[in-house]
């Protein structure tokens, strides 16, 4: 036989009886894996605000528990008045749980203030606050 030869195994399209059931069992542990994949991932669970007029900051608490070096706050986007005026990337979380970020953000008595942190995996939370 030289290296050339090739050997076919001809099965009439019938597939061995105890191959079926591993097939079966592998793809449902495959679709398991895959689904799984958003329930270990969420998003914030709360995002509350406060403002310092005297300093002009904007202090946003974040609540977003895990673990996971994978899985974190990965950005924050600050809205004055409906306008994106900062966008800060993170590549980890500061604490596993509840941690706070603050802003340098010019505003006045009357203006909206949103924060919406954004997690690595999947989803979003928002809170927002008027200036008093």
């Amino acid at each position: 036989m030289s290296n050339n030869d090739k050997i076919s195994i001809d099965t009439n399209g019938d597939v061995s009886p105890f191959l079926t059931p591993a097939i079966k069992c592998l793809a449902a542990i495959m679709l398991l894996l895959i689904l799984s994949i958003p329930v270990l991932a969420h998003s914030p669970s709360q995002v509350l605000l406060a403002y310092d007029n005297t300093n002009q900051t904007l202090n946003a608490t974040v609540t977003h528990t895990s673990t996971n070096p994978s899985h974190y706050v990965r950005e924050v986007v600050v809205q004055k008045n409906g306008d994106d005026v900062l966008r800060k990337e993170y590549a980890n979380q500061t604490a596993a749980n509840t941690f706070s970020y603050y802003y340098q953000i010019n505003a006045t008595a009357g203006d909206i203030l949103k924060a919406t942190a954004y997690c690595s995996i999947s989803g979003s939370r928002s809170a927002q606050i008027k200036v008093q």
